[in-house]
């Protein structure tokens, strides 16, 4: 851990900070707040509120104000006036509300795209609570007709039009990103009017996100293209479009309250090689040639993937807010508590989905080991990786070595961490070593069957030391010969070069290892290495303990996507001679 004592820096990317900074804007409960020397301690309680619309989770109360002003703000800088705006699909008011915080807009009119949201929206006190009772201002008119009805009554232009579409996934979604539906759209816009289109992720569909950007120009509009990362859902595009060109530095400063937007745009509007590589391939979206939804479900995640969240979320305490709808427009909002920690204002967990990501760290090592009478975690402070551990019977002791005392202090003895780790600390089965891992390993002689690695992401050059082939030689020597080592590794999405650099520094050890990631939605895409002196078979690895989040069949979190992999053999070894990759964490975390 870092022994800075700069505590008013941050070791975790800029949107865990802005996510900080809503929370303590938004109802909040501090539970624990301290300093240690090796960091500053929050432990943060709040109220999440999600709508699900057929089992998708829609927004999060966490970081929606995030999406919602990435909607909103850009086209209301590049347009000259907005006094008449168009909303499409904004059910829960929450673009609404980033609307009408311009005073010389004059008239809203709001469009439902699911009657069964708007019906959640206007019943539900938290929403209302939410959308700082939007919906009550008498700029706003809501229409009850369909959107394709409105588009044909209709007299009026408007100086912005907001269409907040769903994903493209069904032949009836793709039908809202043709050119004819566009169209029409750009009919409504005054000369002078900029439409904001809703889009997918650049990063994982940018085939589609192109193809949506090629189908706006063949309505004859011009666009310009941004997108921005919303923490729960990653990477999310947007398409500007108007009947004049739009030039990047013409557009007016944001002069309104928000927390959320950076001063300058410009790297919301830049997108990476990979992503751009693509755009030549791009195909126009047509009533006569509907393929923007094979395009999306060709590239999209597995739809268990998304639903595995709310099971998640729904075999844990919660509160259902509104429930109801038909086939096709179910709509549920619950609410949820989040218990967060961070250190240093980086998060180190949240209590929505940590057992995803400590079921993934423990499970499959300790299912493919063939014994595991000992472990030694290294980090580990908050005793929720013990808590998997203690799982398996035959485990007989297990070491933690965490070297703030303010961890292992919160993880003991603060009920609401206690509770989730389920007193896992006072197990007599544990030992709790307050040390440095460096001197703790050498001071031990018996072998570990299993050895977890938890610690802090390389932010700095002492914990980069931690990630070093040298510093993985010396656990190696605490390996049983049939012992396994697993060590938590960031985000082979969004920094491949620390993820594939700290795998081929646990290769220069001359062990072999086997590479696996799973999605943990407060984080993204994260991923593991899993290290031993003997090959490591896969086929058919199932957990032999109770659990919620992994799959049946291990084997396939050790499948990357070809974009996951790109960079993996640019990686670099990490060594006390070549110490360079707390250089590389900066370089991504910060760019």
């Amino acid at each position: 851990m870092s022994t800075s004592d700069k505590h008013d820096s941050f070791r975790g990317d800029v949107y865990d900070l802005i996510e900080l900074q809503q929370l303590l804007k938004g109802p909040h409960h501090i539970i624990f707040e301290g300093k240690s020397p090796y960091q500053d301690v929050l432990l943060i309680e709040t109220k999440n509120i999600r709508l699900y619309r057929n089992d998708q989770l829609v927004w999060n109360s966490l970081d929606e104000r995030i999406y919602h002003e990435a909607l909103v703000h850009p086209a209301f800088v590049f347009s000259d006036q907005h006094k008449r705006v168009l909303m499409i699909g904004d059910e829960c008011g929450l673009a609404l509300r980033e609307v009408l915080k311009y005073s010389d807009v004059c008239h809203v009119s709001l469009v439902s795209l699911s009657p069964e949201t708007l019906i959640a929206a206007q019943r539900t006190p938290e929403l209302f609570e939410m959308n700082e009772n939007s919906f009550f201002d008498n700029r706003v008119q809501i229409d009850k007709s369909s959107i394709y009805d409105f588009l044909q009554t209709n007299q009026h232009q408007f100086d912005v039009i907001i269409a907040k579409l769903p994903d493209p996934e069904t032949k009836q979604d793709s039908k809202l990103y043709t050119k004819e539906f566009f169209k029409k759209l750009s009919n409504l816009l005054t000369d002078c009017g900029i439409l904001v289109v809703t889009s997918t992720s650049p990063e994982d569909n940018p085939l589609a996100f192109w193809s949506i950007d090629k189908t706006l120009q063949s309505s004859s509009l011009y666009t310009l293209n941004y997108h921005v990362n919303v923490p729960w859902f990653g990477d999310c595009g947007f398409h500007l479009a108007a009947k004049k060109r739009l030039v990047r530095g013409e557009e007016k400063k944001i002069n309104i309250q928000n927390h959320t937007l950076p001063e300058d745009l410009y790297s919301w509007f830049t997108f990476s090689n990979r992503v751009r590589s693509v755009r030549n391939q791009a195909m126009v979206n047509s009533i006569r040639s509907l393929n923007l939804h094979t395009l999306f479900s060709a590239n999209s995640k597995d739809i268990q993937d998304e639903t595995k969240e709310l099971r998640h979320l729904l075999s844990n305490p919660h509160r259902i807010l509104y429930e109801g709808g038909t086939k096709g427009d179910c709509v549920k909002v619950l609410e949820t508590s989040d218990v967060r920690l961070y250190l240093d204002k980086q998060l180190q967990f949240s209590s929505l989905d940590e057992q995803i990501y400590h079921e993934a760290l423990v499970h499959p090592a300790l299912s493919m080991v063939q014994k595991r009478e000992r472990i030694l975690i290294a980090g580990g402070g908050d005793g929720f990786a013990i808590r998997e551990v203690l799982k398996y019977p035959d485990v007989k002791h297990i070491d933690l070595v965490d070297l703030d005392p303010l961890m292992i202090h919160m993880a003991s003895n603060i009920p609401k961490v206690a509770n989730l780790n389920q007193r896992a600390l006072h197990d007599k089965r544990v030992s709790v070593h307050q040390k440095d891992i460096q001197v703790f390993q050498k001071e031990q002689k018996e072998p570990y069957d299993v050895i977890i690695v938890d610690l802090p992401d390389p932010g700095d050059e002492i914990l980069s030391r931690l990630y070093t082939v040298e510093f993985f030689k010396k656990l190696s020597n605490l390996l049983t010969k049939d012992g396994i080592l697993v060590c938590q590794s960031h985000s082979p999405e969004y920094a491949p070069f620390v993820y594939w650099s700290i795998g081929l520094s646990l290769k220069g050890t001359g062990m072999h290892v086997k590479s696996y990631h799973t999605e943990v939605p407060s984080f993204g895409d994260w991923g593991f290495h899993l290290a031993s002196k003997k090959p490591l078979h896969l086929s058919n690895r199932k957990v032999a303990v109770p659990y919620q989040t992994l799959p049946d069949d291990l084997s396939t979190l050790f499948v990357f996507p070809s974009k996951f992999r790109s960079v993996q053999e640019n990686s670099h070894m990490n060594t006390l001679s070549n110490l360079k990759l707390h250089e590389i964490y900066n370089q991504e975390l910060r760019r």
